[in-house]
């Protein structure tokens, strides 16, 4: 029998360590990206590693919730979402003692169209809560993870109630129900006139509250994003000073 050589393992140069390094990488973030569901802080990892700015991917996926909000019942019965949430996150963590200045700031802001607004501070959490005609609103400012998190949450449910509710109800129950009647009694015309006319105003009154309510929901919503900027600027800016 003739002995058989083991051959000697593979030995492979600086080149070629750092190509199949490279390599396994990117077979392992194709991995990751293959897997049915992911929690935030893994595609904020993949993010950083990819060269991108994690602290975006968090926006990035508030912006995603906010355009599913978009095409939900409620938002395409009322023509706008009901609910709207901005949130920003700054490197390092903000301390009691620039609480003042975002409560002033928070004041200013927001406390003249309020019709019950407060400030609140539990622990290192600082948060202002009020309700307008516009609807319910609450800020929150608080550290996590070495990040200071700025977040704005808006309910406009009370507004759409009543919106909705005082045009259609007005409009439908006073002008439509009036046509129901008079079309086929007063004007003589066939029965299902009147069910038409008061199908029409109905129609109407509910556009004519798609579009106000669509308005005022747009004009909120850019004053809000500016209200997280400019509360994100504030942040950076005491973040900058305590150093």
């Amino acid at each position: 029998m003739s002995s058989q050589r083991t051959q000697p393992p593979r030995q492979y140069g600086a080149e070629e360590v750092q190509e199949i390094l490279q390599r396994t990488s990117s077979l392992e973030r194709k991995k990751q990206l293959e897997r049915p569901t992911m929690e935030l802080a893994e595609i904020e990892a993949i993010a950083k590693e990819a060269g991108l700015d994690p602290t975006l991917v968090r926006r990035a996926a508030q912006e995603l919730e906010q355009k599913k909000g978009e095409h939900s019942a409620g938002a395409r019965f009322a023509g706008a979402p009901l609910r709207q949430v901005f949130e920003r996150e700054v490197e390092g963590e903000l301390t009691v003692a620039s609480h003042e200045g975002l409560a002033t700031e928070l004041r200013t802001t927001l406390g003249r169209g309020a019709v019950l607004g407060q400030v609140s501070a539990v622990g290192r959490t600082l948060t202002w809560s009020s309700i307008s005609r516009s609807g319910k609103l609450e800020v929150h400012v608080f550290p996590r993870d070495g990040k200071t998190v700025i977040r704005v949450e808006a309910d406009f449910s009370q507004l759409a109630g009543g919106l909705f509710g005082g045009l259609m109800g007005g409009i439908g129950g006073g002008l439509g129900v009036n046509l129901a009647w008079m079309l086929p009694v007063a004007a003589h015309l066939p029965w299902y006139s009147g069910v038409a006319g008061l199908s029409a105003t109905l129609v109407g009154a509910w556009g004519l509250a798609r579009l106000i309510y669509g308005a005022a929901v747009g004009s909120q919503g850019k004053k809000l994003e500016a209200l997280v900027d400019t509360l994100e600027l504030r942040v950076r800016e005491s973040l900058t000073a305590a150093k």
